[in-house]
């Protein structure tokens, strides 16, 4: 079908831990720890422990999703995806404990009148989380520093800026488009086939709210055609799709004090955008994985 004959080549990079944690992970002391004796006091190092399982537990989710999705690239073997099953598991249980803890947190900040007794057993439930997490990101991060550590940039472009929670959704349309296909070959194929209309649809919406700020300057830059050559388009190459996606996500600044319909109109089509240029990327670096990793030279 020839989708690859004409590809930027992109350079291979090792990845970058997204959170540098150093700031979060402290050596544990064995020495007892002094609590406060003032609920005040309590609360606040609640508050403090709290923000710091959070910001880790963000960054936990963020891998584990990098290695959920480009599992399908880089393994082969069963055993493989069996260990990501067993970490999926772990994932589960770690944010259905978070999930716990945020809401007596949530209570325990809006009321404040607790007995010392559930102050102090929210103390230990945080601290017992923040150690769970430590043994799962030491495991998730092994994984991707060894098995995923050449992914390219433009792979990771999608996700690389976002939130778990964000990835967690990202993660659920990505499951259910792909489970529709016999193969991710397959996915890819239909993709480069059948995306002429949202492809437009995106452009349109984005140029609707460019039209609706108040940035003139953007106006005339940030036309239809800045996006795309034709009206109609049939099929985009890989390179064209990286091009399209990088001109989008710098234009999506534009978008501030627009029309919020407009907006809501275009993050729809863009989030449909962000998971087929996803699957496209996850298929080119399972195709780079076969052939020894090296990309094809531009012509």
């Amino acid at each position: 079908m020839g989708l690859f004959k004409k590809k930027r080549k992109i350079e291979e990079i090792t990845i970058i831990e997204k959170n540098d944690l150093s700031d979060v992970v402290e050596e544990k002391k064995e020495k007892e720890t002094i609590l406060p004796k003032s609920n005040e006091e309590m609360i606040s190092l609640i508050n403090k422990t709290y923000k710091t399982f959070i910001k880790g537990y963000d960054s936990l989710i963020y891998n584990y999703y990098l290695c959920r999705f480009f599992s399908l690239a880089i393994f082969r073997r069963v055993e493989e995806f069996e260990e990501l099953a067993s970490l999926e598991r772990q994932i589960v249980n770690m944010r259905q404990l978070k999930e716990e803890i945020e809401a007596k947190v949530k209570k325990l900040n809006e009321e404040k009148d607790y007995a010392d007794s559930f102050i102090e057993a929210l103390f230990n439930s945080i601290n017992h989380a923040y150690e769970n997490y430590l043994g799962l990101s030491s495991r998730i991060d092994e994984t991707r520093r060894t098995k995923y550590n050449t992914l390219k940039l433009s792979s990771l472009a999608v996700i690389i800026n976002k939130k778990g929670e964000d990835l967690e959704k990202m993660d659920k349309r990505f499951t259910h488009y792909v489970d529709s296909f016999k193969s991710l070959e397959e996915a890819s194929d239909y993709i480069y086939i059948n995306s002429g209309d949202l492809v437009t649809n995106l452009v349109k919406s984005l140029i609707r709210c460019i039209e609706s700020s108040n940035k003139e300057e953007y106006k005339k830059q940030y036309t239809f055609y800045y996006f795309l050559k034709s009206d109609v388009i049939l099929c985009l190459e890989l390179a064209e799709w990286v091009d399209l996606y990088n001109k989008i996500r710098h234009c999506v600044n534009v978008l501030r004090n627009v029309d919020i319909a407009n907006y809501i109109d275009f993050q729809g089509y863009l989030e449909e955008f962000e998971i087929r240029y996803l699957i496209l990327m996850i298929n080119e670096e399972r195709k780079n994985i076969i052939k020894g990793g090296k990309d094809e030279k531009s012509n």
